[in-house]
């Protein structure tokens, strides 16, 4: 498998006052390692396009390191947001041996007995994607909260600070959402003229926000604004398109196909904001390093979403921002110093060889990886 040529530089880190910081116990024999190391990837949820890409840059980073004796195998597993399978599954890689574990877990607390069981037995545990806070492991994540408040932003703007809204939101209980939920909550505490009519959960599919926004429609006569989150966009443009209504201003995807509906819908008014499924390379990256005996710079670690008192955390910010027109002065790209506004036609660029399905990715550089360490 080829692995998309999108590189960006995506450190994305925040500044936050050091109290905690993980300690890696590390034996001389593991220390001396360069090579040869066994990983596992314990991946929580399987219900999208989205969690397949992300296993997949996962596989093409694990083969590359494969095909330079970095690493001598790799495992994966995918549960469909069962936590007990998921440690079931995560057992099973500790009894295999393998020198590091990267867990996206189903929910931040269920997977506490078996990441102590792996430390105990000195595996190294690298939280991936979805943030868990667990003393003595490293976590390597997205920067939800501020993926979601760019996308809160810019439809406050949108709509003028005013009106009747919905939204849909991801899997209940995932931390992702909780965080992006959490982003909202804050941009809409700004905003007292807008009325959020009801919230819902899509599940991060396109059926289920498709069989959601039906249920809103038959409910309001009226609705100013969609602020849902990503995958699900397509979802909700084919319940208006059955109801025969126009669709109002909504949050988007960043999809080839959404792109693709986008440009084809002229009236539409949408943003995409890729959370890229990339971000579990570099949870790989940063594992490798950390095996081979490197250390992390403290500088470069940032409180756990889940848990302000532990910093531990490498924070990835978005690579894009998608607007009809490029608008990097805007507003809600204050701050974004690793996050660059492009145009549609400059994102369906980039994905002009990718399949339908394939979402706007990105990529930390080896080079911007090595940074993060000492």
């Amino acid at each position: 498998m080829k692995k998309r040529a999108l590189a960006i530089v995506m450190a994305g880190l925040m500044a936050v006052s050091m109290s905690s910081v993980c300690a890696y116990a590390k034996d001389e024999e593991k220390e001396a390692k360069t090579e040869g190391f066994y990983i596992g990837l314990s991946n929580g949820y399987w219900g999208n396009t989205w969690r397949a890409q992300m296993v997949e840059d996962f596989e093409n980073k694990a083969e590359e390191y494969k095909e330079e004796g970095i690493i001598s195998d790799y495992m994966i597993s995918n549960s469909n947001s069962d936590a007990t399978e998921q440690l079931n599954q995560i057992n099973a890689m500790i009894d295999s041996g393998v020198d590091a574990i990267l867990i996206d877990a189903v929910s931040p607390t269920t997977i506490k007995s078996a990441v102590e069981k792996a430390k105990a037995k000195g595996i190294l545990v690298v939280i991936a994607n979805d943030p868990a806070a667990y003393e003595d492991t490293i976590c390597v994540c997205g920067d939800n909260y501020t993926w979601q408040k760019i996308q809160a932003m810019w439809l406050m703007e949108q709509i003028e600070g005013k009106g009747d809204i919905v939204k849909i939101t991801g899997v209940s209980g995932n931390a992702a959402d909780t965080i992006r939920e959490q982003a909202n909550d804050d941009i809409l505490a700004e905003y007292p003229d807008v009325n959020v009519l009801t919230s819902a959960p899509g599940n991060w599919s396109q059926t289920d926000a498709q069989s959601v926004m039906t249920t809103f429609l038959s409910s309001y006569d009226s609705i100013d604004a969609i602020l849902e989150q990503d995958v699900m966009a397509e979802g909700v443009i084919k319940a208006y398109e059955n109801a025969g209504k126009d669709i109002p201003v909504m949050t988007g995807d960043y999809t080839k196909s959404f792109f693709a509906k986008w440009a084809e819908m002229e009236d539409l008014n949408t943003i995409g904001v890729p959370y890229a499924p990339g971000n579990a390379t570099v949870a790989l990256e940063v594992a490798v390093r950390l095996l081979q005996g490197k250390e992390i710079d403290e500088a470069n670690l940032v409180a756990n979403p889940m848990d302000e008192n532990l910093i531990n955390t490498v924070m990835v910010a978005p690579p894009y921002v998608v607007t009809k027109e490029a608008q990097p002065d805007a507003t809600w790209m204050e701050g974004l110093e690793n996050t660059e506004a492009i145009s549609l036609d400059e994102a369906m660029e980039l994905l002009k060889d990718s399949a339908d399905t394939a979402a706007l990715d990105g990529y930390m550089s080896d080079e911007a990886v090595d940074k993060l360490f000492k």
